[in-house]
């Protein structure tokens, strides 16, 4: 699951809620499954290898001991682990820390717009239908309020990132749509609205500084405890050497990694003396962060993610400038 919270598909958020069900009832008995299914919504969609493949995925990951007899939904029990326990305790620490709920809803909210193709005054969805969809609607498994999606929007207004319209009863617009700026922040900063932010208040070129641990380095990185500084400019050639820092790390990192010549290369290449692709860039972005997320540290993830997001805004100004 995507740890920013936010993007898990219906399944597995049904998984953790199911997980969040079955904790306080199962202290060392096993309990029936099928009134958590019973009280899900879509249950036409909920056959019966639906159900045992999200249970099978959860006992898979040690969150729950399945008992399976021979039947149907009735003849599965579950189990809390002590791995659920623990994954519950994370779920509702993390869910209590305002700052992260909020940032999330306004990164979700964005995100969503862009799904809705809700880019001009033409198409303005009501910002409450958002909890209608549960892979922008839900953070951590749990809805987001009403109140939460006001006060994104409220941000975001502010921030210029969406426009919409207002009513006197709540601070955001209750019906927007993306910017030009909003646009941007999905397509170039993978809808993270406090980076967009943060770029645009440091200004172009003043390049990312990737810090893993607290020892220093040049490109040359060697596991957890490393430190990457590097100066980019607008210049082809300096965008590479950054593609290349990024690829040393991620073999620094991730020694197993597969891939990682043929990233760089596909990367490398989409910046040439005449143009930038930008797509191949974003690839190679989703390719660099998936594959610390497999094989890392979230640390490193969210430094490394730094780094790749400067690198896609020093390729947007080169881009622009060979026009």
């Amino acid at each position: 699951m995507d740890d920013r919270g936010w993007g898990w598909t219906t399944s597995e958020i049904r998984q953790i809620r199911l997980v969040e069900w079955i904790v306080p009832q199962s202290a060392d008995t096993y309990v029936p499954v099928k009134p958590f299914y019973d009280e899900q919504a879509g249950q036409e969609a909920l056959t019966l290898p639906v159900v045992h493949g999200e249970l099978h995925d959860l006992a898979r990951r040690s969150l729950i001991d399945l008992a399976a007899g021979i039947g149907g939904v009735e003849s599965y029990d579950a189990l809390a682990t002590p791995e659920a326990r623990r994954l519950v305790e994370q779920l509702q620490a993390r869910r209590a820390d305002k700052r992260l709920r909020k940032a999330a809803c306004r990164d979700a909210m964005v995100d969503w717009l862009y799904s809705r193709d809700a880019v001009s005054p033409l198409t303005q969805p009501a910002r409450d239908e958002m909890l209608n969809d549960l892979r922008w609607g839900a953070w951590l498994a749990a809805s987001f309020s009403v109140d939460d999606l006001d006060a994104a929007a409220a941000w975001l207004d502010r921030h210029s990132l969406v426009k919409g319209i207002m009513i006197d009863q709540c601070e955001g617009p209750v019906r927007l749509y993306l910017t030009d700026e909003g646009v941007v922040c999905v397509e170039q900063f993978g809808s993270d609205t406090s980076r967009y932010i943060e770029m645009q208040e440091r200004g172009p070129g003043s390049g990312p500084t990737v810090q893993i641990g607290t020892n220093s380095g040049q490109i040359q990185v060697a596991g957890d405890n490393a430190r990457q500084v590097q100066n980019i400019g607008a210049s082809r050639e300096e965008l590479q050497l950054m593609i290349t820092g990024i690829a040393e790390i991620v073999r620094a990192l991730v020694p197993g990694a597969s891939g990682v010549r043929e990233a760089e290369r596909a990367a490398l290449t989409a910046v040439s003396a005449s143009r930038v692709d930008q797509t191949a860039l974003r690839r190679f972005r989703d390719w660099v962060l998936s594959t610390l997320r497999a094989g890392s540290t979230s640390a490193a993830v969210a430094a490394v993610s730094s780094a790749t997001t400067t690198l896609l805004i020093e390729a947007g100004h080169l881009a622009s400038h060979l026009g």
